[in-house]
This record gives structure tokens, C-alpha cells and sequence, in this order.
């Protein structure tokens, strides 16, 4: 019986081996790999939405490549899933989307529902979670269809913004999809994106942001803003302190940044914001020669600059009623939730008082003795 059965097994192990079948795989060479995907609105009720995809076009060495080679492909339909279809039928190859890293959106589509848009990114599976999402100026396809000098073969300009291996900038907002997708479904924290804009033929700039609060209500920070708030987000590692009192000027690069903070509600009494920001840097410029034996004093008059920038920053988050900090999820998280923890946020965000304070340390005043 035991023979009997190890050969009744092995059988059926050989038919279903010539029942399967081949696998899907394709080579290199049949392939058009898409780099960024962009989405504009275009104010057609039949085909609201405009896809555009840059993909790479294949070379045989990078050395004999003088710069990256791509190509661009648009079509406009009422679905995303449904262009993408039709704009396979314009090449010869599978689009594949395995090294899709960035996402950009023009900014009338966030104007609408992104729920609608954010699905179709989210359930397939070759598009990866941890792509970079961005607002383009004036269109996203002309994002993409800008192409840098400095972009080299085998590389893509817009990646080294976001990659930290490129360039590292404090005026850089990174946001992922999959922050996006939190942001964009949950309460307590708002949408921030990084906006790309494009200046002149071949240049792309990115030091502003752009925070939506909900359809049709959006705050556009300045660059200074948006320094500040990666700064807030302990994000904000290199960057400059621009410091200014009776006649000294002086530039404290920071290269470190510690910020925590609480929410306090005593009863019959304002709500609380308490936050502590720790900044450590140098002294990179100056309009007067500096003395290493004041460096404390350098560093109270620092501290007292970055609380009246970050205090600013916070009221105008409070004027305007948006929360890219995520307040709203701190307060909901340390709450016993017996009532509608968020409906009493709300509440108490409008009234809520800023207690800020700064502790800057300055190491030194560079490299002149």
C-alpha cells in the first residue's frame, strides 16, 4: 500500500508539471521602463484626466550615452487605468512600472477628490508605495518633459531631489505615497507636497510646498515657510539660521535638529502647545569679526530668532486652519476616546496657545583664528 501510494503521488507530480505554464516574463529588450507618471485635469467632464508617462529609452553602453534618453507618451481619458491601456497600443514593448519613483500632480487635480486618483496607484502592485509625490508648475507634463543639463545617462534629475544622494536641501518636502495616502484618508493631519516649477526650458526648481486641507483649500508656502516647517518636522538638518541685532549679522549653519512636544489641556484654562526645538551649527558668515568667548551669547541670540520664524510659522498653520505637523493625530493618540476625540480637536486648535522654547548651541565661529 505504502508503494502504491508514493507512485500514485508521484504521477500526479508529473501531470501537473506539464499542465503548468510558461512564465510571464519578458526580456529587457521588450521592455519601456517608466520613470515618472504625471496627472493633469483637463477640464473635459468626457476625459477629465491627462496621463503622461516619461519612460527610458534603452542604451547599449552609458559611455557612449552623452545624456539619459527618454520619450513621452499622453493620452487623455476618465480613467487612469483606462489611458494607460490605450497608450500601450502606441509602442512595441511592455510599459512596465517597476522603477516608477516619482508621482506628479498638476494642481487642478488636487482640486478634486483624490481618493479617485489615489486608488488606482495604490492597487497595483508594480507601482511601489514608497514613490515620491509632488505638485507640478504650471502642468505636471511639463515637469516631466523638462529635462536638466546636469541629467546624466542612467540617471533621472527628478530622483536625486527627493533621494537624499543627490542633492540635500532643508527647502526639499519629501512626501511618499503611502504618507500620501494617510494624509489624504486620515484625520488629524494634513496633505504637504513639494512643488516642482518649472523655470525657463531646462530647469526645475523645488523649494517651496504646497498644503492642501481638503478640496479647493490650499496654502502655498514660501521657501523661508517651508524651511521652517521641515525644521518643525526634524526634517530640517542643514540648514541656515539667518540671525540679525544691532548692526551684527551673522549665518549659523545647523547641521543637527531635535523637536518634541505636547499637548496640555488643564481644565477651565487655554489648551497648551508646549514645544522644544534643541538647534546645533556653526557660525558660517558673518558681517563682523566674532570672538569664540561669546559664543553663548551668539547662540541666545540665535535661539531668539528661530522662536520668533517658527512661532510665525505656527500661527499661520493656526490662522488658516491646516495641521501638515499632524496635532490632530498626537492629541487623538493621547485621548481617551469616550466622545469624538477629533470633533473636540477641532475645537481646541483654533485657541490653542504656542509655547515655544528654543535652545540653540553654536560650536563654533568656523575656521578663522
Amino acid at each position: 500500500m505504502k508503494k502504491r501510494t508514493i507512485i500514485f503521488v508521484v504521477i500526479h507530480l508529473l501531470v501537473f508539471t506539464f499542465l503548468q505554464t510558461g512564465c510571464a516574463f519578458k526580456d529587457i529588450d521588450k521592455r519601456l521602463f517608466v520613470m515618472a507618471i504625471g496627472i493633469d485635469y483637463t477640464e473635459n467632464e468626457q476625459n477629465p484626466y491627462q496621463i503622461t508617462l516619461k519612460l527610458a529609452l534603452p542604451s547599449g553602453q552609458i559611455r557612449e550615452a552623452a545624456k539619459a534618453k527618454y520619450t513621452y507618451l499622453t493620452k487623455e481619458s476618465d480613467t487612469l487605468a483606462g489611458a494607460i491601456r490605450i497608450i500601450k497600443t502606441h509602442v512595441d514593448k511592455e510599459i512596465d512600472f517597476g522603477h516608477t519613483r516619482v508621482i506628479v500632480f498638476g494642481e487642478e487635480v488636487l482640486k478634486r477628490d483624490l481618493k479617485d486618483v489615489m486608488d488606482f496607484f495604490l492597487r497595483r502592485s508594480d507601482i511601489q508605495v514608497i514613490s515620491w509625490v509632488a505638485v507640478g508648475k504650471p502642468t505636471a507634463e511639463k515637469v516631466l518633459r523638462t529635462e536638466p543639463p546636469s541629467e546624466m545617462a542612467a540617471s533621472n534629475a527628478l530622483f536625486n531631489f527627493f533621494a537624499q544622494n543627490g542633492v540635500e536641501s532643508s527647502y526639499i518636502v519629501t512626501t511618499y505615497l503611502f504618507d500620501f495616502r494617510r494624509r489624504v484618508l486620515e484625520n488629524g493631519i494634513d496633505l504637504i507636497l513639494p512643488i516642482l516649477q518649472v523655470n525657463g526650458k531646462s530647469t526645475i526648481s523645488i523649494n517651496k510646498s504646497l498644503i492642501l486641507k481638503e478640496e479647493n483649500k490650499v496654502l502655498e508656502l514660501t521657501s523661508a515657510q517651508t524651511k521652517r516647517y521641515n525644521v518643525l518636522a526634524n526634517r530640517g538638518e542643514e540648514f541656515d539660521l539667518e540671525v540679525k541685532k544691532k548692526g551684527l549679522t551673522f549665518l549659523m549653519k545647523v547641521d543637527k535638529v531635535k523637536t518634541n512636544y505636547k499637548i496640555l489641556t488643564p481644565a477651565n484654562e487655554r489648551p497648551i502647545l508646549k514645544m522644544n526645538v534643541k538647534i546645533f551649527g556653526i557660525i558660517e558668515e558673518s558681517n563682523q569679526p566674532l570672538s569664540p568667548e561669546k559664543l553663548d551669547e551668539y547662540s541666545k541670540i540665535a535661539g531668539e530668532r528661530a522662536k520668533k520664524n517658527l512661532q510665525e510659522l505656527l500661527l499661520l498653520f493656526q490662522e488658516n486652519n491646516v495641521d501638515p505637523l499632524g496635532f490632530g493625530l498626537r492629541y487623538k493618540a493621547t485621548r481617551i476616546h469616550n466622545t469624538d476625540t477629533f470633533a473636540e480637536w477641532q475645537r481646541i486648535y483654533p485657541n490653542i496657545k504656542f509655547d515655544l522654547s528654543i535652545e540653540a548651541t553654536i560650536k563654533s565661529t568656523g575656521t578663522i583664528k
